[in-house]
């Protein structure tokens, strides 16, 4: 599934889908970035994107790709056209990275094809994810484990915590990037 193709298909789906998040999930990022104003220019996200990319070890590499795609699209996601994202257009373009990155890992992970992560493909993403967080010298206390614990509760639609679809993972995305904004 391409995200872009999906929204712009289906933009009333699309975009229902990033609201059921709530607001409370793309606030906080919205004001990391420069949203204090009412919106975030182009900018503020360049900046806002490079801090977040530094402060997880992304390579300059994968940086100047995520710019070049940003830079790409930005007229997709400024819907208006005025040069910055108001509130509506920051939720569809976050809600969007969200999916794609949702898709990605999915992809790297659903070892039985069927479109989600369930079981031994939930742990193996977990136990990469607490490898990678080792590797880059973190560490997350009680207090935090507990909050993305809670994030990914609340991310599910279905109730079964042994599975994680594509919105669900991206919900997640989204509520557990607020753990560490907080």
């Amino acid at each position: 599934m391409n995200v872009y193709d999906f929204a712009a298909n289906n933009p009333g789906a699309f975009s229902a889908a990033v609201n059921s998040v709530g607001d409370a999930s793309y606030e906080p990022s919205f004001v990391y970035c420069g949203g204090n104003d009412g919106v975030v220019s182009a900018k503020e996200l360049t900046v806002c994107a490079a801090d977040i990319a530094n402060y997880v070890g992304m390579s300059q590499e994968s940086q100047n790709f995520v710019y070049n795609f940003a830079s790409k699209y930005w007229n997709v996601v400024d819907i208006d056209g005025n040069g910055a994202l108001d509130f509506e257009e920051y939720k569809i373009a976050i809600g969007a990275f969200a999916a794609t990155n949702a898709l990605v890992a999915i992809a790297a992970y659903d070892s039985n094809g069927d479109g989600k992560l369930s079981g031994d493909e939930l742990t193996t993403m977990q136990n990469q994810a607490a490898t990678t967080f080792t590797n880059w010298g973190w560490s997350v206390d009680e207090t935090t484990f507990a909050a993305l614990k809670d994030a990914y509760a609340d991310a599910q639609i279905d109730d079964d915590f042994n599975t994680c679809s594509m919105i669900e993972f991206a919900r997640f995305q989204l509520k557990a990037a607020n753990v560490f904004l907080q």
